[in-house]
């Protein structure tokens, strides 16, 4: 019975024995197979992307240090201009009558006897009576002249300290004083000439020694999307940069005809006026000149005045003193006047149809007419009243030339 039973029990450990061979044979079987079968669609991916370039890893360029670099090199140029003004009140504040119905006072007129009921002196400002009280002026007193002080920005443009800016920053200054980077003196600094259609003037100071200059750039050549810089003094913080992109071109903000800005996201503030805004190229490509905000402060929409204008501007200004532009005494239809059905009309497929001639103008003396296409300005094709503008405006005073339009 013993001899039977130890029989059994050795059959039973050689079955279990051979079980978990078996499941470990199945086990590797398994492992091998799947290897294999990796291995296999590998080579296949492997052939099937062949033509394939293999990707490679670029030098490490920042274009932070594309920046850095730029900053290095026009940060000299740039200079922080203080001016201060003397603020003279052309109005004295009165104290209004006690009024009755109507704006009316009791004597039944208007205030003081004068202009429309309830307006106020013809010419007085509504406002009057709360400056009266806000400063306390008595009845006859008048507000008294005080100085203002103003800050913005510039940049060198030679090496002899002329500086290009903005006409608003130095405009009825009785003071302009100028900072140069990393030098504690303030140099006295005089206007050259301003250009008030465009915002511009140029100021020079004297340092006795050859000053670093920017250099500048052609904004013809502008894209939306490039990188630029803005350089400049906001709230007074010297050489403060800013980077941003060009988010449009020709941007007309309905002031002078002669000013079509670059819009920027860079950030522009207070202060910043008149400083550069430079290309990746460190070429000064506009001039920071104004910002669109509910806040007066940065809201991501700047403008800046292209560098070719600004170029014609200082050429101009340093020859003369002032700035002149040509004139042929014609009127257009912004909106309509290059509209191609009505210029087809006319036989032309560019420029600008006249709809009016002033009498004794250059354009009447030439014979121009109204109904008259312009299609070029000395041999260059007109695209639209803007450019027709620009192009006269260009022009030498008292220059001749051909006609050259459709009637």
């Amino acid at each position: 019975m013993n001899r039977g039973s130890g029989l059994l029990h050795v059959v039973k450990e050689r079955k279990a024995f051979s079980t978990l061979v078996i499941l470990f044979t199945l086990a590797l079987g398994i492992l091998i197979g799947t290897l294999v079968s990796r291995g296999v669609r590998a080579a296949q991916k492997q052939v099937k992307a062949a033509d394939a370039q293999e990707l490679e890893i670029p030098a490490p360029q920042q274009l932070s240090s594309a920046f850095s670099k730029i900053t290095k090199e026009l940060a000299p140029t740039v200079v922080n201009i203080n001016t201060e003004s003397t603020v003279r009140p052309q109005t004295q504040f009165r104290r209004r009558s006690p009024q009755g119905p109507q704006g009316q006072d009791p004597q039944g007129q208007g205030p003081q006897g004068q202009g429309p009921q309830g307006q106020g002196p013809q010419g007085q400002d509504p406002f009057g009576d709360f400056f009266q009280r806000f400063f306390d002026f008595g009845p006859g007193q008048s507000q008294q002249e005080f100085k203002q002080k103003s800050l913005g920005s510039g940049f060198i443009v030679d090496k002899n300290g002329y500086i290009l800016t903005n006409n608003h920053v130095v405009n009825k200054a009785d003071k302009i004083k100028v900072k140069l980077l990393n030098d504690p003196k303030l140099y006295d600094a005089k206007v050259i000439g301003t250009d008030s259609e465009t915002d511009l003037a140029v100021i020079k100071i004297d340092t006795g020694h050859a000053l670093p200059f920017a250099r500048m750039g052609n904004s013809n050549g502008l894209d939306v999307g490039d990188w630029v810089l803005a350089i400049g003094s906001p709230f007074g913080l010297d050489e403060t940069v800013t980077a941003g992109i060009i988010s449009a071109k020709g941007r007309d903000l309905g002031g002078s005809q002669f000013q079509r800005f670059v819009q920027t996201d860079a950030a522009i503030n207070p202060g910043n006026s008149g400083g550069p805004l430079v290309n990746m190229a460190g070429q000064v490509i506009g001039i920071n000149t104004a910002i669109a905000t509910e806040t007066g402060s940065y809201a991501g929409v700047g403008f800046a005045l292209p560098s070719n204008v600004a170029i014609g501007v200082y050429d101009q200004i340093i020859k003369s003193g002032k700035v002149t532009r040509g004139s042929i005494g014609v009127t257009f239809q912004a909106d309509a006047g290059n509209s191609a059905v009505l210029l087809r009309s006319f036989g032309a497929d560019h420029g600008v149809v006249i709809t009016g001639v002033q009498d004794d103008g250059p354009a009447s003396k030439a014979g121009l007419k109204q109904g008259d296409v312009i299609v070029s300005v000395n041999g260059q094709p007109v695209k639209d009243g803007d450019d027709l503008v620009a192009k006269v405006a260009a022009t030498p005073v008292r220059r001749y030339g051909e006609r050259s339009l459709h009637s």
